[in-house]
């Protein structure tokens, strides 16, 4: 009877450590599923508010470039910052308004390289000072032509569709849309981006997909300018022109025309947008390209691309 009991109390002592654990466990899945919840509160509640915060940024660079006084000059001063005039002061790279800041990234595409209107003996020059051979530059060429016209003939070292379909697809028959779409065209290697800088995320700093195909000489990068083919003391010449005390070129010089440079204003710009609330590791992006068209009183503005999105990083 005694050794009956005492079996009893031993299962009676088992069941209750058991349910301790399965409190204690019940508890501490609360306890951690609360404060997800909370954290995910949290968040929603930052990332919201940093959306607004970098939409309230786009909008200050819409109305900053609808505000040019002097739309025929547009130009990047020697310490990099964008101006619309030589009146108006440029953004600040970082704002702050109530409650966050936001970070502001204008970057001219029309003082760049177009891909698909670049003149092709100009094309030719990019092509050798980037490093690459003659052999190799006729097949980048050729079949980049292929690539963007609607016909079905081979150039003597292009690809049509015959050679695409090996790989699952055709010849798109069309512009360029991003400048990534350069990796699916016969010739056009990964070498071909880390020659353009890849590693150093560069590439599309020097070509671009957007715009007419001719280059703005006042917002050019010197990068840009070496790889059309102009020397040390032309490259020098044309800094030293686009300082905040002078503005930048209002005719440019004959000899750069040759070159592709035929602009002094831009009409396509990428405006890159960070917004933060304070303390918050939290960030909304905005990424966006647009066209500022001429209209009867100033400027309208045509969106032509759009990517938002969340990062995460120290405040």
């Amino acid at each position: 009877m005694i050794e009956y009991i005492s079996k009893q109390k031993g299962y009676a002592l088992i069941m209750t450590i058991w349910i301790m654990v399965f409190l204690t466990i019940t508890a501490l899945n609360f306890t951690l599923s609360n404060r997800f919840s909370i954290a995910m509160v949290r968040n929603f509640k930052e990332q919201a508010e940093g959306y607004y915060i970098a939409m309230a940024g786009y909008h200050t660079v819409l109305n900053y470039l609808k505000s040019d006084k002097d739309p025929a000059v547009d130009f990047v001063d020697e310490k990099g910052r964008f101006h619309i005039d030589s009146d108006t002061e440029p953004l600040p790279e970082k704002v702050k308004v109530a409650g966050g800041e936001f970070t502001v990234k204008i970057i001219d595409e029309e003082g760049k390289i177009n891909i698909n209107y670049v003149n092709e003996r100009i094309l030719r020059e990019v092509f050798k000072n980037m490093g690459f051979e003659a052999d190799r530059i006729d097949e980048m060429i050729d079949s980049l032509k292929d690539w963007i016209d609607f016909d079905d003939l081979h150039r003597l070292k292009g690809a049509e569709d015959d050679f695409y379909e090996e790989y699952g697809y055709t010849a798109k028959n069309g512009r360029i849309d991003v400048i990534e779409e350069l990796k699916l065209v016969n010739g056009f290697g990964e070498d071909f981006f880390r020659k353009a800088g890849e590693e150093a995320g560069m590439v599309r700093s020097v070509f671009t997909t957007f715009g007419t195909g001719n280059i703005n000489i006042n917002t050019a990068s010197p990068q840009v300018l070496k790889l059309l083919g102009l020397n040390e003391i032309d490259v020098e010449n044309i800094m030293q022109q686009r300082t905040e005390t002078i503005g930048g070129y209002r005719a440019i010089p004959a000899q750069y025309t040759n070159k592709g440079l035929k602009k002094t204003w831009s009409a396509y710009f990428t405006i890159e947008i960070e917004g933060r609330k304070r303390g918050s590791n939290i960030s909304y992006n905005i990424r966006s390209v647009i066209k500022r068209v001429k209209a009867p009183k100033g400027f309208r503005i045509e969106t032509l691309y759009w990517r938002e999105y969340v990062s995460y990083g120290s405040s």
